[in-house]
């Protein structure tokens, strides 16, 4: 009887878990999309003001589009049917909350260390390719919850995104607009297509 009622426990626990997978998808699709989207268009405006100017400053439309997508996702969201707490939400929102620490705070620790050695009057530059390590938190993010989700085709998809991606940095002069591309690459298979996956789940 003892036995009965642990596989009853265990079974449950999965059976919670799996709707907890299942609401999450419900609720995830449009969000994903709408920031596929954007980033995929952001990336390629940047890149296209970026090649005609010649300045990198265009890279803080990103700000910009994190402040749309920020007003727009509350929109979607608010309309949705609101999904009870449950450990794989809380997993899926702190990896990518704390990929929006990481990335906003390295560029913000990049500034800095500039300023500070252009205030002691070094002649050193900075090197750093910010965009090489964007695109690979990114898709280590999207890796990560497509294996949260016991989603093979979502990890499978981020992961052949960030190796392209990376391919294309690489292979392009360092400093070149056409490295930002990286990201529209990226907007499409780590964020677009899982977002259509999620859809595609929540209509079956």
């Amino acid at each position: 009887m003892e036995n009965l009622t642990a596989e009853n426990s265990l079974r449950l626990i999965a059976e919670t878990i799996e709707r907890s997978r299942n609401a999450i998808a419900k609720n995830s699709g449009k969000p994903i999309i709408l920031w596929g989207a954007l980033v995929t268009i952001t990336s390629f405006i940047i890149w296209a003001l970026w090649t005609k100017t010649g300045t990198p400053m265009w890279n803080l439309l990103w700000f910009a589009m994190t402040a749309i997508g920020g007003v727009c996702t509350h929109f979607i969201i608010r309309k949705q049917e609101k999904v009870p707490e449950n450990e794989i939400k809380r997993i899926m929102g702190k990896i990518w909350q704390w990929f929006g620490i990481f990335s906003t705070g390295f560029y913000a620790l990049i500034w800095i260390a500039a300023l500070i050695l252009h205030a002691k009057g070094a002649s050193t530059i900075l090197n750093v390719n910010l965009t090489l390590i964007i695109t690979l938190m990114m898709g280590l993010c999207g890796a990560i919850s497509g294996a949260v989700m016991k989603m093979k085709a979502i990890t499978l998809s981020a992961t052949l995104a960030t190796a392209f991606s990376v391919l294309l940095i690489l292979l392009v002069p360092d400093g070149s607009p056409v490295q930002i591309l990286s990201f529209a690459i990226l907007g499409v298979f780590a964020l677009i297509i899982p977002g259509i996956i999620f859809q595609k789940k929540n209509t079956k």
